[in-house]
């Protein structure tokens, strides 16, 4: 099997390319040339040096692939127009590539989001057939991206998975929690309890292969969640592994988001990507970022069974390992 994975260098693609090269296919990946292929060292694959804006490069990625699991995109822009450059504009251009170079694909698979989707306004777990309500202009530009997947899907086998809330090791938002916890503090964002479907990384993985493999499911949108919990609930099981009783503190949502306007206004004028966007914020600060895998437990046997004090310790100790915690 001959495999395409853009994003490949992030946190999912490192653990992708993994379970791919452990399975004996032969992987392929786009590169940008400032990547850090370190992570990837290990693993005998191919690289195409090239973004998602260079349409060359892009046709010589797809060129002969079976499968191609599109994970990249951005996280943090300078403005926010470049999420939709990247985010729609390059899953577009990687599309028109794969029609173009007359690829045989066996299953083209866009990795979204829970962020395309948006927050449940109710409180109850989000489903396929419910209307996309994206809070800011990351999610509205990953539904945009898998609006143009769809587009699609009557000349190529397209699928859209939409992964819920990811953690384990190399991740670097949780590794932010860690840090606070052993430090003493246990930081909540109002003073209402914030719910967040939570899968732990192999048990994706598993998922997005399986997906692949299905030969149902085309051109249609799967989320791939794991279990709900609340972040007070996730900080607790963290405070217990680390052994340590840290002081809960309620910061108030409008000293956040003021926090994150300073911060936007520093970043432009030091034309970087805000580490603390205001945009960013108001995506995590929703009550309820929940979903149900149902669909995908029915379709393709998706069966994420990681339970969190598992997970966490793994990550924990993958942390400590790589001294970076």
């Amino acid at each position: 099997m001959h495999v395409l994975v853009t994003g490949s260098t992030g946190f999912i693609g490192v653990h992708l390319v993994s379970a791919l090269v452990a399975r004996g296919w032969q992987v392929r990946c786009l590169v940008r040339a400032t990547s850090n292929r370190t992570p990837m060292a290990a693993h005998q694959v191919e690289y195409v040096v090239g973004s998602l804006q260079d349409q060359p490069a892009l046709r010589q990625a797809v060129q002969g692939m079976d499968l191609i699991f599109h994970l990249a995109g951005v996280t943090k822009v300078r403005h926010p127009d470049e999420y939709d450059r990247i985010n729609r504009g390059g899953t577009e251009n990687l599309l028109t590539a794969c029609v173009e170079a007359g690829t045989t694909l066996r299953r083209f698979l866009y990795v979204s989001s829970i962020a395309a989707a948006g927050p449940s306004p109710l409180g109850l777990p989000l489903t396929e057939s419910d209307p996309a309500r994206p809070v800011g202009p990351y999610g509205r530009s990953k539904l945009r991206a898998e609006e143009a997947v769809l587009a699609y899907k009557a000349q190529l086998p397209v699928m859209i998975l939409r992964p819920s809330a990811i953690y384990g090791p190399r991740d670097t938002d949780f590794l932010q929690l860690f840090r606070a916890v052993r430090y003493g503090v246990l930081p909540h964002l109002g003073r209402q309890d914030l719910y967040v479907d939570l899968c732990f990384v192999t048990d994706l993985i598993q998922g997005m292969i399986a997906a692949a493999e299905s030969p149902q499911g085309l051109g249609e949108v799967f989320f791939l969640g794991g279990a709900c919990h609340t972040w007070r609930e996730l900080g607790g099981e963290v405070a217990r592994l680390l052994r340590v009783k840290p002081r809960e503190i309620a910061v108030p949502r409008t000293a956040v988001l003021a926090a994150a306007s300073l911060a936007d206004g520093w970043a432009r004028l030091r034309r970087q990507p805000s580490l603390l966007s205001r945009t960013n914020i108001l995506e995590r600060i929703q009550p309820y970022w929940v979903c149900e895998s149902t669909k995908a437990q029915r379709t393709f046997a998706y069966a994420p069974a990681t339970p969190l004090a598992q997970g966490l310790a793994e990550t924990l100790q993958w942390y400590q390992e790589v001294r970076w915690l």
